[in-house]
């Protein structure tokens, strides 16, 4: 009885610790290890087709094998709204075809939405100042100052450039490289 435990152990202990080590990726920015990618991790990259993102499954044979989680809000009985898996979609991408990587998050303060909102009300507050301009007379109640239709203007211009200067992610070239590690 003793003996049939013992195997059983061991047979159990042998089939549970079969893993098979998977390749990784590293990024690399002038030879010095910025991240390594290896299977659980989250990734976001751009390719020559569009922008994708996705948990890695597994790396092999140069492919990053990955899943695509689609999660939407779904209405509830009660009119609330909640977060759902829809579906989830398996892919698999060359990593010679990976352009560029997302910019990874040092800091919580993102630049490129404070642009986006400076732009918007930069703009809206000089399109209502020019146009006090074009329908009331001059010296009146509702006649923008034209400081105000500068300032704004100039604070949109300002959320333009700190729009256009956030957020362009990693491209792959001069500064960065991705590595490919065959572990096998």
């Amino acid at each position: 009885m003793r003996a049939v435990f013992v195997f059983t152990i061991l047979a159990f202990g042998s089939v549970s610790c079969t893993a098979q080590p998977s390749d990784l990726l590293i990024l690399k920015k002038n030879n010095r290890t910025l991240q390594t990618f290896f299977p659980g991790n989250e990734i976001h990259f751009s390719t020559y087709s569009g922008y994708y993102t996705g948990i890695i499954k597994s790396i092999g044979r140069d492919s990053l094998f990955l899943i695509y989680y689609d999660i939407r809000q779904m209405p509830t009985n009660l009119g609330v709204y909640v977060l759902d898996t829809v579906a989830t979609y398996p892919f698999a991408v060359n990593y010679h075809q990976i352009v560029a990587l997302g910019k990874m998050k040092k800091n919580k303060f993102d630049w490129s939405a404070s642009g986006g909102a400076l732009l918007g009300g930069g703009l809206l507050l000089t399109a209502v100042g020019l146009g006090t301009w074009l329908f009331t007379k001059p010296n009146s109640r509702y006649y923008a100052s034209p400081y105000l239709v500068g300032g704004a203007a100039i604070l949109g211009s300002i959320g333009y450039l700190l729009l256009k200067s956030g957020n362009k992610g990693m491209i792959l070239g001069k500064k960065y490289s991705l590595e490919y590690i065959k572990v096998k």
